[in-house]
């Protein structure tokens, strides 16, 4: 060591000192690991615990309630088949006492010597034909003979094969969130299968979100996640998120052929620092609100309202959606442009231009290709795609049309930088009212 000249043995010393560093931080890495080993397990173990005992509980009620079911109708029963039997028996006790009584009464005459003819004799003779008939009764085949039938051993069978299938501990869900990409105002989730051990066919994906990080409280994790999007993509934008919070997102699947989702995937935070799409508010020929989201004509003056800044640029996607109608025109439309614009013509260079009757202008340029015209409750998407530094290649898609151009904005050609661009719009009569998002 001492032969090794100073400076070298400081870059070891460096080295060394970086080394411990990596480690220091595998080490946290691995608590983490464990962290989530440990407490996922135990949050499964206590999920088992309360649902088997809320299942027994409930299993115990529908069986006491079945149990109190069957006595009753036996109860019934057997009170419907002894009420005329007891009535019968009544009857035969009122005869049976009448009859003994009479017999009684004669043996009295005889003793007394009723043989002979008198008034005592006659009347006892008269009371003979009161005697009537013996009452009926009911045969054993006429009576309820009550019985209770359960094939237990079905029965238990059958809970046995249920009970097997119950429940199923997953050690990882089969789709994960892998990449979350900040938009204006909101955040493209990413997902994918990740469960390649079995091959399945996933009909639809769940995705949910909730306010903060709530990673590490179970006690919120049933009751503050909301259901944002089920469909078959593997992305969706989540939109309308406030600017630099915190949200928690969680995706599940729906495999082929199942009835019950997949278990979740690890809960992930995000947040979009990128300020949401919004109108300015310095234009009086528009009311501009709901956060700068929807802008209403308030005049007849021909004017554009342009966005608060230049907001709009590749890998975004901007809708608009038609709220209300005015009056339409060729020179009333949706515009996207290099540089804040107040007013004047919409078809000049460093402009793309919709206009309500549906005719696409770039650069001033009709183009062949039409969109449907703009109404109430329609939908116009434009995507942002960077060909190369100074050409976007624009998606627009309303009614299930898309057409697609690239386009060299004037007045960013030759920057380095990927361009960003202003959105507006433009009407002359009052009445459209515009959501943008």
């Amino acid at each position: 060591m001492s032969s090794l000249p100073e400076e070298s043995l400081r870059d070891t010393m460096d080295s060394a000192r970086e080394y411990v560093t990596r480690l220091e931080e595998l080490v946290k890495s691995v608590e983490a690991a464990e962290h989530q080993v440990e407490s996922s397990a135990s949050q499964s173990t206590n999920e088992v615990v309360k649902t088997f005992n809320q299942l027994s509980d409930s299993i115990l009620d529908v069986l006491n309630k079945r149990k109190e079911s069957l006595l009753a109708e036996i109860s019934t029963i057997r009170q419907d088949g002894l009420a005329p039997l007891r009535a019968c028996r009544d009857i035969i006790a009122s005869k049976l006492t009448n009859t003994k009584t009479y017999i009684a009464e004669g043996g009295d005459i005889l003793r007394i010597g009723g043989m002979a003819v008198s008034e005592s004799t006659e009347k006892f003779c008269e009371k003979a034909s009161f005697l009537g008939s013996l009452p009926a009764v009911p045969q054993l085949e006429e009576v309820p003979y009550v019985s209770f039938q359960c094939n237990i051993g079905g029965i238990e069978e059958q809970i046995g094969k249920c009970v097997q299938s119950l429940g199923r501990v997953s050690r990882m869900g089969p789709v994960q969130i892998t990449q979350m990409d900040e938009k204006p105002g909101a955040l493209l989730i990413h997902w994918e299968e990740v469960d390649f051990e079995h091959s399945v066919d996933i009909h639809a994906f769940r995705l949910q979100y909730a306010y903060g990080d709530i990673r590490n409280q179970p006690h919120l994790m049933d009751t503050n996640f909301h259901d944002v999007y089920e469909g078959p993509d593997t992305r969706y934008l989540v939109r309308d998120l406030r600017p630099s919070s915190t949200y928690t997102f969680r995706v599940s699947c729906l495999i082929e052929g199942e009835s019950d989702w997949s278990a979740w995937s690890l809960p992930r935070i995000g947040s979009s620092s990128i300020t949401p799409f919004s109108w300015t508010q310095n234009n009086p020929n528009y009311s501009v609100t709901n956060e700068g989201k929807i802008a209403c004509k308030v005049s007849n003056e021909s004017s554009m309202l342009c966005s608060c800044s230049a907001q709009f640029g590749p890998g975004h996607c901007i809708e608009f959606t038609v709220l209300e109608c005015g009056n339409k025109g060729v020179e009333q439309g949706l515009v996207l442009c290099s540089g804040p614009v107040k007013d004047g013509s919409l078809m000049q260079p460093g402009m793309l231009f919709l206009n309500a009757e549906g005719s696409i202008f770039v650069d001033g340029v009709e183009k062949i290709m039409k969109l449907p015209p703009l109404k109430v409750g329609a939908k116009v998407c434009f995507l942002c795609e960077l060909i190369r530094d100074d050409k976007l290649r624009m998606h627009i898609g309303t009614a299930d049309k898309t057409v697609i151009y690239d386009w060299t904005p004037v007045s960013v050609a030759n920057e380095t930088t990927p361009p960003k661009l202003y959105f507006a719009i433009s009407f002359q009569s009052k009445g459209w009212k515009i959501l943008v998002e």
